[in-house]
This record gives structure tokens, C-alpha cells and sequence, in this order.
């Protein structure tokens, strides 16, 4: 039996440039990163996996400076050349706090599988047995990436996650296209760096939407997530460490006027209040000014929108899911719970007026959209036959 090749790693910068050189004419390359954060706010890269269809690369960016890595982001940004990533958004949150890279343009093979029927959120270990047959390790979660040197175990491992992503991506490229959704799938497959960099703005919204905070409550909850964001930056650890969400919601409710306040809340730990009191205290202070600047009115906004009775939320919930599978696309690219629940509430409005308020998205309205507005117009219903979903036209 032939030994199993052994993948060397890429130590030198002249290395890179050659594979690069090597590279910069394919139409598309595979690319799959590890990392470590456990312990940290940013993510320490350990191993970057590049290939073609026939063979992989993989490079060590331990020993790799910025300047070495040049040729690599080079064909990472060739608009030329598709990316296939799998699950990308971690790959690309990892290379852009490393290096302030945004691969494109990508095609996500975890968002293709979605929006071509296949199926929602696909390990990348069942995806290539089922479209190609092929069998991979199981992935490593636990992994020290950033030990060295690396087993032959891991560097095989490493090269085989990536190995067959090219002919993956050309499978599913035929997949989509049979379908129509080639554009859509390469548009949701983009990322941008407000995705990592989140504003302190839209966390402490994001946070807050279902606390019930009045005006003061939420000004001084965004002026918390900022400091702790900050904080959290500056000493480069988890946010977790510094605070967690529920002790600056509990901050924000209760909004403690002295170092003495803020040693009663638990969570919040005793050293932190001895090195960060002040600066809380002062966040909070600012928010209580802001906040009464602002008013006690409610604001508007998609993610508060009036309720809906349950039962009804659950009954467009059915036709969503009828809907994507007739159409072979996974729920979410058409609506969401909290998207069914704005829905509900502007049914009497065109499909053009509700991609303008943002219910649905323009590719999802034009999929589905005048179905939707025939079933809350009662043009059609539901019925169940044979033990399965039917849509049936409603005669008036």
C-alpha cells in the first residue's frame, strides 16, 4: 500500500510567492483557515489552506509576517479569481483582524447548500459525501493550532479540509445555476467588515430589544457596551471577561451612582470594579444625560414591532416552510420569525412596499412574493393530504 503523502508547511515568504505565482491564473481556489480566540477578543490565526483542484497548500502565518503574506491577499482580492470557503464567516473574520483582508469575491459553499435546496447549515463533512462521495476526518474543535510542530495527523487533516473544496464549488455552481440563484448565492456569500467590527450601536440594540428599557435605560446601555467594547479591544480578551450582557442590562436598569453600588452586582467582578469603576460610573452618567435629553418615548424599529397573536405568526410559519420546499431554498432566505411578524402587520401593503420597509428581500419577493400576498389575502390556503402540506385556490 503507497504511504500517505505528508503536506509540508510554507515557512518562507519566497515560498509564498512561488505557490502564488503558481496560482494567479485559476478560476478558482479553495481557501480554509484555523485559528485559537478562546482566550482572546481577537482571533490568533494558525494556518492558512489554499488550493486549486488538484492540489493544496498550506502556509504558516506564525513565522509569516504582513509584508511575506503580500501575494497571498493579492489573489485573496483578485476579482478575477472565485473563492470557495466553506462556512466562511469565520475565515473571514479571522483574516481581517489579522490583516485587514476581506476575501472576494466567495462563493460560500455553507450558504449554496441553503439556497439551492440541499439543505440549512451542512457540515462540511456531510456536504462532500453526499455531492461528491468523498469521506473527510471529523473536524478538530479542540485543536492546539498553534503549537508546533504540527503531527502529520494535523497537517493532513488540515490539507484534506480544504483538498476537494474546488470541486465542491463547481458542483454546487451547476446546482445553482440549474436553479437561477447563481447571483444570489455569490451575493449572500460577500461579507464586510461591519460584520466583525460591530458598532457599539447595533450590539447594545441588539441586547437591549427585548429588555424593556425606557429611554434613559438604552442610552445607558449603548454608552456600557461602548466601554466595555473598548475595554475588552484595549486588553484584547473576550467581552465575557470583562462583563457580561447580563450584568450591564442589570446596570442599565438600576444605574448605580458609586463604586460602593457597583460592588453589589454580581457578575461583575471585584477587581474589575477597583481598575474600571470609575469609567462605568462615568458611562453611566452619561447615558442618565443623554437619555433624559431623548425622552421616555419608544422608538421604532423593525425588531420592536407591535405583537402578534402567536397562532398567527405560527400559520405563515407553515406556509414559509411549504414555500421553500417547493422552491428548494432553506426557510430564512425567505422570511424569518420576526420578519412574519412585520409582515402581518403591513399585509394590506404591495410586495414592492414590503421589500422598501425591508420584510422581505428583493431576490425572496421575487421568488415568493406574490404567493405570500395571495395567501393573506385568502386567495389560497392550507390543507393537509395524505399526511402532507397542500396549497389549494380558495374560490370566492
Amino acid at each position: 500500500m503507497k504511504p500517505k503523502r505528508i503536506p509540508k508547511l510554507i515557512t518562507t515568504a519566497d515560498e509564498v510567492f512561488t505557490v502564488c505565482q503558481q496560482l494567479q491564473t485559476e478560476p478558482f481556489l479553495a481557501l480554509d483557515t484555523e485559528f485559537i480566540r478562546e482566550t482572546t477578543f481577537f482571533p490568533k490565526i494558525a494556518l492558512i489552506q489554499i488550493a486549486n483542484q488538484k492540489q493544496a497548500w498550506l502556509i504558516d502565518p506564525t513565522v509569516l509576517g504582513k509584508e511575506d503574506l503580500a501575494p497571498l491577499f493579492q489573489l485573496l482580492t483578485d476579482p478575477k479569481i472565485l473563492k470557495v470557503i466553506h462556512a466562511s464567516y469565520a475565515d473571514q473574520e479571522v483574516l481581517y483582524w489579522a490583516y485587514g483582508c476581506i476575501v472576494e469575491p466567495v462563493l460560500d459553499t455553507s450558504v449554496a447548500a441553503a439556497l439551492c435546496g440541499i439543505g440549512d447549515n451542512v457540515g462540511l463533512q456531510k456536504l462532500l459525501k453526499d455531492e461528491l462521495g468523498v469521506s473527510i476526518p471529523k473536524g478538530r474543535s479542540r485543536v492546539k493550532w498553534l503549537s508546533r510542530p504540527l503531527s502529520e495527523e494535523l497537517l493532513v487533516y488540515a490539507e484534506e479540509d480544504v483538498l476537494h473544496l474546488v470541486e465542491l464549488g463547481d458542483s454546487i455552481k451547476n446546482r445553482c445555476e440549474k436553479l437561477s440563484r447563481w447571483e444570489w448565492v455569490l451575493e449572500e456569500s460577500q461579507s464586510s467588515k461591519d460584520q466583525f467590527d460591530v458598532s457599539p450601536e447595533v450590539m447594545a440594540q441588539k441586547l437591549g430589544k427585548s429588555a424593556h428599557l425606557d429611554a434613559i435605560g438604552r442610552s445607558v446601555l449603548l454608552e456600557l457596551v461602548t466601554w466595555r467594547e473598548n475595554r475588552a479591544k484595549a486588553k484584547n480578551v473576550p467581552r465575557h471577561w470583562v462583563v457580561d450582557n447580563e450584568v450591564l442590562l442589570s446596570l442599565a436598569k438600576v444605574r448605580p451612582r458609586s463604586t460602593s453600588d457597583l460592588k453589589t452586582f454580581r457578575g461583575l467582578n471585584a477587581k474589575e470594579v477597583e481598575r474600571s469603576g470609575e469609567e462605568i460610573l462615568k458611562a453611566v452618567n452619561r447615558g442618565v444625560e443623554l437619555g433624559s435629553q431623548l425622552g421616555t418615548a419608544e422608538p421604532v424599529s423593525f425588531h420592536r414591532s407591535p405583537p402578534v397573536e402567536t397562532h398567527l405568526i405560527n400559520l405563515v410559519q407553515s406556509y414559509v416552510a411549504f414555500l421553500a420546499r417547493e422552491h428548494s431554498i432553506a426557510n430564512r432566505y425567505l422570511l424569518s420569525a420576526p420578519q412574519i411578524e412585520w409582515l402581518l402587520k403591513n399585509s394590506n401593503k404591495t410586495v414592492d412596499s414590503w421589500v422598501e420597509i425591508g420584510i422581505l428581500t428583493k431576490r425572496a419577493a421575487e421568488l415568493v412574493g406574490n404567493e405570500m400576498k395571495a395567501f393573506l389575502e385568502g386567495k389560497v390556503g392550507l390543507k393537509i393530504s395524505q399526511g402532507a402540506l397542500e396549497v389549494f385556490p380558495v374560490k370566492n
